[in-house]
């Protein structure tokens, strides 16, 4: 794993008072491709996930979903596949 630059080390997160979250992208603009990614390997993201919950993510996964099954990508997983009660 390449180690991350100084200024990202554990103790450079502690000083993010200078950082404006209000104007900082969310996920569904990077996603739609209205705000860049990152540019290069020295380049760090955040996900800022205020309430601890995975709306978010299933909010991205279920819109995937929809745009797969309209392409007619993908293939159905079997149901049981996740409700199996034995684990190895």
């Amino acid at each position: 794993m390449e180690a991350l630059p100084s200024r990202f080390t554990a103790e450079g997160w502690a000083d993010i008072a200078h950082l404006d979250f209000t104007k900082m992208p969310v996920l569904t603009d990077l996603i739609a491709g209205h705000a860049k990614g990152r540019q290069g390997a020295d380049e760090v993201t955040c996900l800022i996930n205020n309430f601890g919950l995975g709306i978010q993510f299933a909010a991205i996964g279920a819109s995937v979903l929809d745009r797969a099954k309209e392409a007619g990508l993908g293939h159905q997983l079997p149901t049981e596949w996740f409700t199996q009660t034995v684990h190895p």
